[in-house]
């Protein structure tokens, strides 16, 4: 299990670096752009709407954080840009869709996450990074272990204490098999001699209803999907997988502090189906860089991290 554990990461990690050169290097994408520079297409580009499709579930921050950027991105491109959701199979539905069967003519794009590059590897999906081109880095978030407000647990030691005692017997929400945040409850589990329940969830939004109904113990998210909640004194954040403490959250501490070595979380980008005119990528860039501090984006991504 280590060793499947360090590859994924190191795969995440690798498909990171590879969504964050694209903002410096946009003509240059690895397994998704076409060898030749240009093509008539990309002189009346855009030329309608475009489709931005998120693979996850409505009311999630991946969710929230896509409007965001629709909303202030398509006045840099001058056309209408249309989220829809198309949860499933732990992001196979939304992402096979763009992988599989989609013009590569920059209209139709999605939001990508570290998945992408290794999930094919694990046999979880039938898609690559091959299959995608990739644009734009937007963020980047730590997990999260956060239970609800009135749980049993204060801190992160009385959390892990009761899952020693208790071997499987609280239940923690993520992803899903081998993604991001399934991965996060792995690390924690392998770190700290714990055994837990891993339940499995098509976006963050339903995660946290379980945990504020009672049929869920504890979720690992990103931050950014339990901020309303933290704010609103609904929920608490016991640790964050990261080496330093957020600014936002100085009170609540890290892993690493905690003595847990658990530094892990997830990016998110833009991406397209592979063979994409490289003409098209920098102008989506371009624009898509242009409106990274537009007053309606920015106030999303403080408000969610």
């Amino acid at each position: 299990m280590r060793r499947k554990f360090i590859t994924a990461v190191g795969v995440l990690a690798l498909s990171g670096a590879a969504l964050a050169g694209c903002a410096d290097t946009a003509s240059n994408q690895g397994g998704g752009s076409t060898e030749e520079g240009g093509s008539s297409g990309a002189a009346d580009f855009p030329n309608g709407p475009i489709e931005l499709v998120v693979a996850w579930s409505a009311g999630g921050g991946t969710d929230v954080m896509t409007r965001a950027f629709a909303q202030s991105a398509e006045e840099h491109l001058g056309v209408p840009i249309n989220v829809v959701n198309k949860p499933g199979s732990s992001g196979a539905v939304g992402w096979g869709e763009i992988a599989h069967s989609t013009e590569p003519d920059g209209q139709t794009l999605t939001i990508v996450s570290p998945e992408i590059g290794f999930m094919e590897e694990q046999g979880l999906y039938d898609f690559g990074l091959d299959d995608f081109t990739l644009i734009t880095l937007i963020n980047q978030d730590p997990a999260a272990l956060a239970v609800k407000a009135d749980a049993p647990w204060d801190t992160l030691e009385e959390f892990l204490e009761d899952a020693r005692s208790n071997p499987g017997e609280i239940s923690i929400g993520n992803s899903g098999p081998g993604l991001a945040w399934d991965l996060a409850t792995t690390a924690i589990e392998m770190e700290s001699d714990t055994e837990f329940t891993h339940v499995p969830y098509d976006g963050a939004a339903t995660a946290v209803q379980a945990v504020l109904g009672n049929t869920l113990d504890a979720m690992t998210f990103s931050i950014g999907e339990v901020s309303a909640q933290v704010e609103a004194g609904e929920m608490k954040v016991l640790a964050l997988a990261q080496e330093d403490r957020l600014d936002a959250l100085p009170d609540v501490p890290t892993f690493i502090e905690e003595g847990y070595d658990v530094d892990t979380g997830t990016f998110r980008g833009i991406a397209g189906p592979a063979g994409m005119d490289p003409e098209v990528v920098e102008i989506l860039n371009d624009a898509f860089v242009d409106m990274a501090e537009e007053d309606v984006f920015v106030d999303v991504m403080e408000s969610n991290s």
